[in-house]
């Protein structure tokens, strides 16, 4: 996942298409969340949570600051992307931010709302890097590929998936902690 959040954020960089970049950066902060959650210890947090909440919540101004550029300037900077996209991707980032913050001041996530979290957040960067490559990158793909079910297949698995695991953790006995 790494690898490909990598690749596609130097493939935006490269042509210089922000919309991408910004998915990019969500989808780097949405894995390295994810990942921090699980690697913590049941109930702790350290700087890195701080510091990735800080990431995102800076991500969600500048995402502002190009909402706000494009809507004064009565025209997209680039590739026909809307002012409203970046204020989505602001308003992500401000909600994600917003739940970090309550996780910090929680001390962590315990139990199946820690497994979750992971969960969530690893499916939905998933989730973004999918969407990129088969989407907005489909011209790398073979002509005969480039069908409606081929392209969109692999989005609503990435989301199926997750909501199974999600229904399955939160609501039902699968995952329990010695304790319960």
């Amino acid at each position: 996942m790494l690898l490909l959040i990598a690749s596609g954020l130097y493939f935006s960089v490269s042509r210089s298409i922000l919309f991408t970049i910004f998915l990019s950066v969500m989808a780097f902060y949405l894995l390295s969340s994810g990942w921090a959650t699980v690697i913590r210890r049941e109930g702790k947090t350290e700087r890195f949570e701080l510091a990735n909440c800080l990431f995102i919540l800076l991500a969600g101004a500048f995402a502002i600051g190009i909402g706000l550029t494009e809507t004064i300037r009565g025209a997209p900077l680039q590739d026909d992307v809307p002012s409203a996209a970046f204020f989505i991707l602001a308003a992500l980032a401000g909600l994600f931010g917003a739940y970090d913050v309550a996780v910090i001041r929680r001390g962590g996530c315990t139990g199946k709302h820690r497994i979750a979290r992971h969960l969530w957040r690893m499916c939905l960067s998933l989730f973004i890097a999918v969407t990129i490559f088969f989407l907005g990158n489909n011209d790398v793909l073979p002509e005969v590929l480039r069908t409606p079910f081929f392209l969109t297949a692999p989005i609503v698995a990435v989301l199926a998936l997750m909501v199974f695991w999600l229904v399955r953790v939160i609501f039902t006995n699968w995952y329990r902690t010695p304790s319960q």
